[in-house]
């Protein structure tokens, strides 16, 4: 009798990396806030993942070298286990020569093809399409030109043959970038993430109480302008109250209890959110969920029914306490609309995050960022994020301050083109030189967190031991931070 035949593959195996994130050029964040990012899932590698085990014969596995604490070395181990034809590697700006350094650990393993995508490349296109190491780059929303790109490299074996694929930039072309037009305006329409992607129990938020925790997104875009935002401004588009919550149930059939919407502004209008809300009432579903909101619309109604519905907290985009700062930024709200928003918020029982800047052009000394950071303590908010306002190329504030003469444009360019760790975003520093402003973030910090009243609120509400701990260790690490 002769040996059954192997049956042959039908489809390409698929690594899809989020690299390790040893060489981030953020120079405002912490190293103890930048360490809890480790904690978010890796969001838009799932919903690729998802997207090629639904719509195709390839085979797929997510490698999160960031939250595995994974060297390079150790990523290529990682991938050389996944026996690749393609890796995927998701590319941020502040996270590029660790990018680079994935592409090495993906050719290290063995992988025949190499392909960037993700917020860097959707910024960059061509200069992305230059980096050392690299077939192709996937420009836009990845799900339908990356999977197009492996139906033709599993049938072809060329990767000459995906030229022309909208979306798909082969290495080293200078032409204009094609974005992929949608798979649907309709967000119903894409599948439901596949959480067993990943080892979806090991994420948590560490403002939350410490239950197992996911992100989520229900909406794409975002129609407002702030010009230090690079979000790109599409089409917004969004699921159905209904979907949104029959994906949360499948969240919380995997033990899931801390939901956060990581829209890019959640409240883009009432009805929306209200919808979500009743839609949650009547199926009795109980999660603790997080937004992001635009301080202009949260009225006290609105924020009532967020908190019955199971919000637990609210995240605002104040960065000042000055009126003139926030018409320079572009905001499109008010220093009252911000107080309003922060006091309905409160009054329904809402925690509350505010995101502050410091070193805004309205600041032209010392003392002037002093009172935005006693402003931020004023507010009252639970938690509180500071940043130095920071142009980074792509954004309006970039163009803006080039054409003041307060950014300059050749370092940015020498580091797109070849990423070196030892680089710094430059700060806006037209007044306050980087030196003064990252001592008086430290103060921003210290003077937030340093309060009693934040100390004795934070371990009221979190009864999860492990979860203390974490949030002790960042804790100790702001103020501690030289």
């Amino acid at each position: 009798m002769s040996a059954a035949r192997k049956a042959p593959p039908v489809g390409l195996r698929i690594a899809l990396v989020r690299p390790p994130s040893l060489h981030s050029i953020e120079r405002s964040v912490p190293g103890a806030v930048r360490r809890e990012n480790v904690s978010y899932p890796p969001l838009s590698l799932v919903a690729l993942g998802t997207w090629l085990q639904r719509s195709s014969k390839h085979r797929v596995r997510v490698v999160d070298g960031l939250a595995d604490g994974l060297d390079h070395d150790a990523l290529a181990a990682r991938i050389r286990d996944a026996r690749p034809d393609v890796v995927g590697i998701t590319a941020y700006t502040v996270t590029l020569v660790d990018v680079l350094e994935a592409v090495k650990a993906a050719r290290r393993a063995g992988a025949r093809w190499v392909v960037l995508g993700g917020p860097h490349v959707n910024d960059f296109p061509r200069e992305a399409a230059r980096l050392p190491g690299i077939d192709a780059v996937v420009v836009g929303e990845g799900q339908v030109p990356f999977t197009r790109m492996c139906d033709v490299l599993f049938r072809d074996g060329r990767m000459e043959d995906c030229a022309g694929i909208p979306g798909v930039r082969l290495a080293g072309d200078e032409g204009p970038a094609v974005e992929a037009p949608f798979h649907s305006d309709d967000l119903d329409d894409y599948p439901a993430l596949d959480w067993t992607l990943v080892r979806y129990d090991r994420y948590y938020d560490v403002m939350g109480r410490g239950g197992r925790f996911t992100t989520a997104l229900t909406s794409r875009g975002c129609p407002f302008r702030c010009n230090f935002c690079n979000t790109p401004r599409v089409k917004w588009r969004t699921q159905s109250a209904a979907r949104v919550c029959d994906d949360v149930v499948q969240a919380l059939n995997l033990g899931i209890s801390e939901v956060y919407f990581v829209d890019d502004t959640f409240n883009i209008t009432g009805r929306r959110v209200s919808d979500l809300c009743e839609e949650i009432l009547r199926r009795g579903i109980d999660f603790r969920w997080t937004v992001r909101c635009r301080a202009k619309g949260v009225s006290p109604d609105l924020a009532r029914l967020m908190r019955r519905a199971g919000c637990q907290r609210v995240q605002f985009g104040v960065e000042s306490g000055s009126d003139e700062a926030l018409e320079w930024l572009d905001k499109g709200v008010t220093v009252r609309d911000v107080e309003e928003a922060f006091a309905h918020a409160r009054a329904a029982g809402l925690e509350t995050a505010g995101y502050f800047m410091i070193g805004l052009p309205t600041e032209t000394d010392r003392q002037a960022v002093i009172r935005g950071i006693d402003y931020a303590v004023s507010l009252r908010p639970d938690y509180g994020m500071f940043n130095i306002l920071t142009p980074f190329p792509g954004t309006r504030l970039y163009q803006k301050g080039v054409e003041m003469g307060v950014v300059r444009e050749a370092p940015w360019r020498a580091f797109l083109e070849a990423p070196d760790p030892s680089f710094r975003p430059q700060v806006w520093d037209q007044h306050l030189a980087a030196e003064e402003l990252e001592d008086l973030l430290r103060l921003a910090w210290r003077r937030f967190y340093a309060r009693p009243d934040v100390v004795w609120n934070t371990v009221r509400r979190t009864s999860n031991p492990a979860h203390l701990a974490r949030k002790a260790r960042a804790g100790l690490g702001l103020l501690l931070s030289r």
